[in-house]
């Protein structure tokens, strides 16, 4: 399925598989350079992409070039020429490359594996995760069934969870974990998916030239006009609801319409067991937020909210996709009921307040369908379990789809959680690839003195210090009596402005904003609504009159949860434990992350070459921004500088000795190891030698395992000599003495139809004679 949903051109190979790259050969790995700075990189980067060559290594890293245009690089062939190299790194860079590396390392080392897929929006993180996904099924069997409900969830994913952008007609507005669990056979025995941060904002609002979620404009042009009238939805065009108009009203663009993607979203969701009744309540719930956009107020009174008259079908209809009782939305939406005393008492909401209310409604139904429709993916996945592969899970191999770091010309809470995001993982690259390296340096007592990097720590811990961090300062912002975003920022000021990481922002007041200093730049961030943004407010009256919905599954979705306090109610009193949005996201960011910590990482940084979508375009400015910020070049001089595969030495002697001649295996320990790396040629500058183990440098243990598979080949190959003469021999015998017996049968049958001749010959003469004695 997939495989028909990558169009190739033809390429230059007959066979299909990948050509050697013509013109861009000279250095499809970077980090092996003399020199590395960025203007090397770009230089080289440039190069490559005039001869679409789109990947590149740097060291450790893959860096993935959108190349906004077909490309023969994921056909069938080319999937069985990564599956089947004897040497991934004699093959040119590809994704495919990475997650054979993963599947491969899972195997051979009995370790799962994760890899992180990061990038601007438009990059191409998303398709570069999918090639990725595509590869692991291709090599690890699954029951069809698995393998369907697999395909099936990118189409939901991409519906409800991707938008136009001016960047990207399909961007994911969310980060993304997917799990692929093998057995201890390495076949795929199930999968998970679990994602970050939805961008709610989008339902509500999208700014020129975008567009909302999917979903909504699939709903619209690819439902039937029954449907739409059994949905209580006006019209079939995305400018009559309020929500979708203030944005780009036509088709996302792209070669896949909306009425496309509406078929592609029935057959999905059917595979993830939605049908029927079901289905019908999850469409109705998009029509109500569709709904709920057109309900307007009375621009008059400002102090007391009241529903405009115009909206009145707008509100009936939402009432009963929802199964409201009829004339309860409008009064919630307008009032809020409060305590005073032993009273409970109605306010007025003033129209600002009342817009915000609307719209805080809009979000929290969507979202929870969102949460929903990932557990349901969960749940089918689950019940897919390959039939074939009925053991326990044995290791895993994710893919992370997250977004890559951030800065714009106003940047707000959303940025920070993004770029916050983006440092964990730059601190988990750091913690891989060079910290614990360092660590190990020290206990085998290896000088590491000319080696020196630096890591991200200081500012984690700016962020997310208990009690100091300026996470832990919003949280406590947003709970304590007269709470505002100003006295946020002075806190913020106070605790952190003489630290050099959080610093005042130039041109603004010193309310209402800051600077942070990240690893890939200085990000200025407005502070405006961010107490707002982290309660992620919804009225308790709103969240009551959902749970009191006439549909069942509306009513799920809003019940509470006891451990987790109503949005209005006790989550204002300190006495219990406030959990806003940002805690949420740091709770699923640090379990992320725990997760990884668990594996092999490998990285992909995906970049865009233009900002306007078009392919053969290299702007050099738009390039250099986004290696700045990704931390490639950074990344690939702290690899360089030191060893990040060490073994022990009986490890590698036992691994590789048949790799070299016999003599110089003699010799153990140290002295083994030494003689071994130099018969290997690997020059003494590229390994360190320690108490118990050895440090080898970047590509040496890939160099070692080249060799290994290609002496395993070549024995393998005089098997199958051995084995072929075995069986030649065989058939020889067979045939010689087939052809012996086939001779002995002729000989006999020769010699009794001789023996008949002659006996009938005898027959007739003596018949003959006594004829004649007769006859006499």
């Amino acid at each position: 399925l997939l495989l028909r949903r990558l169009p190739a051109r033809s390429v230059a190979m007959a066979d299909g598989a990948l050509p050697r790259e013509p013109g861009a050969s000279d250095t499809p790995d970077l980090g092996q350079a003399d020199t590395i700075d960025a203007g090397f990189v770009l230089d080289k980067l440039r190069t490559r992409h005039a001869h679409d060559a789109i990947y590149t290594r740097c060291g450790s890293v893959l860096i993935a070039v959108n190349p906004y245009k077909r490309m023969g690089l994921f056909s069938e062939a080319v999937l069985a020429q990564y599956k089947n190299a004897h040497s991934l790194p004699a093959e040119p860079p590809h994704t495919f490359e990475i997650a054979s590396a993963a599947h491969r390392a899972m195997i051979h080392n009995g370790r799962s594996q994760a890899i992180i897929v990061s990038g601007e929006s438009g990059a191409g993180k998303t398709e570069s995760a999918r090639h990725m996904m595509l590869y692991l099924r291709y090599v690890s069997n699954t029951s069809p069934e698995l393998e369907t409900r697999l395909y099936g969830s990118d189409p939901i994913t991409e519906g409800f969870g991707c938008a136009k952008t001016v960047r990207n007609d399909n961007s994911s507005r969310m980060g993304k974990f997917t799990a692929l669990n093998f057995d201890p056979s390495a076949r795929i025995q199930g999968a998970s998916l679990n994602t970050y941060l939805l961008e709610k904002t989008r339902v509500t609002q999208c700014g020129p030239g975008e567009r909302s979620y999917h979903c909504f404009y699939a709903l619209l042009r690819g439902a039937s006009p029954a449907l739409l009238k059994q949905l209580r939805l006006p019209s079939a065009e995305p400018s009559a609801y309020a929500y979708l108009a203030g944005g780009h009203t036509g088709e996302s663009g792209g070669e896949r319409t909306d009425k496309m993607l509406w078929a592609e979203l029935e057959t999905a969701l059917a595979a993830q067991a939605w049908e029927g009744a079901a289905l019908q309540e999850l469409w109705q719930l998009i029509a109500g937020v569709l709904l709920l956009g057109n309900v307007r107020f009375d621009a008059a009174n400002t102090d007391a909210a009241a529903v405009e008259g115009s909206s009145a079908p707008s509100v009936a209809g939402c009432e009963a996709v929802l199964g409201l009782q009829q004339g309860s939305l409008a009064k919630a939406l307008t009032k809020r009921k409060l305590k005073v005393g032993g009273d409970m008492v109605e306010k007025d909401l003033s129209l600002v307040a009342a817009g915000d209310n609307r719209d805080a409604l809009a979000k929290a139904i969507y979202s929870k369908l969102f949460d929903r429709l990932i557990v349901q993916i969960n749940r089918a996945l689950a019940e897919a379990r390959n039939i074939y592969s009925p053991r326990a899970t044995a290791h895993v191999i994710g893919i992370v789809d997250i977004f890559g770091f951030e800065i714009f010309e106003k940047n707000s809470l959303e940025q920070l959680c993004i770029n916050f995001a983006n440092e964990k993982l730059q601190a988990l690259f750091t913690k891989t690839v060079f910290a614990e390296t360092m660590r190990a340096y020290s206990e085998e007592g290896i000088d590491a003195a000319d080696i020196s990097y630096t890591d991200n720590g200081a500012l984690i811990q700016t962020l997310e210090a208990p009690n100091t961090g300026l996470l832990a300062i919003l949280s406590e912002e947003c709970v304590v009596p007269k709470g505002s975003d100003e006295g946020f920022t002075e806190k913020v000021m106070a605790q952190h402005g003489k630290g050099g990481i959080i610093v005042r922002m130039k041109g603004v007041g010193p309310k209402d904003g800051f600077g942070i200093n990240h690893f890939a730049g200085l990000v200025n961030y407005g502070t405006r609504a961010w107490l707002d943004k982290n309660k992620d407010p919804l009225n308790g009256d709103l969240v009551v009159l959902m749970q009191f919905s006439d549909d069942d599954f509306v009513k799920t979705l809003f019940e509470e949860k006891q451990s987790t306090a109503m949005a209005g109610s006790v989550r204002r009193f300190k006495s219990a434990k406030f959990v806003g949005l940002i805690d949420g996201f740091r709770t699923s960011l640090n379990q992320l992350v725990k997760t990884l910590e668990g594996t092999k990482t490998h990285f992909i940084r995906c970049v865009k070459p233009n900002m306007d979508k078009k392919p053969d375009n290299f702007v050099f400015d738009v390039m250099q921004r986004q290696l700045y910020t990704s931390g490639v070049v950074q990344a690939v001089q702290a690899t360089r500088k030191g060893f990040p595969d060490h073994l022990p030495f009986a490890e590698l002697l036992s691994r590789f000795e048949l790799v070299v001649p016999k003599s110089a295996t003699n010799k153990k320990g140290a002295d083994g190891v030494r003689a071994l790396l130099s018969s290997a040629g690997v020059s003494d500058k590229e390994f360190r030698i320690g108490k118990t183990k050895v440090f080898l440098g970047v590509g040496v243990l890939d160099q070692l395992e080249q060799r290994r598979m290609e002496y395993i080949a070549s024995k393998v190959l005089s098997m199958q000599m051995l084995v072929r003469a075995y069986n030649a021999r065989k058939r020889l015998k067979l045939l010689r003495d087939e052809k012996a017996r086939a001779a002995k049968a002729k000989a006999e049958a020769e010699a009794a139809a001789r023996a008949a001749e002659e006996a009938a010959r005898k027959e007739r003469e003596a018949a003959e004679a006594a004829a004649a004695a007769q006859k006499a």
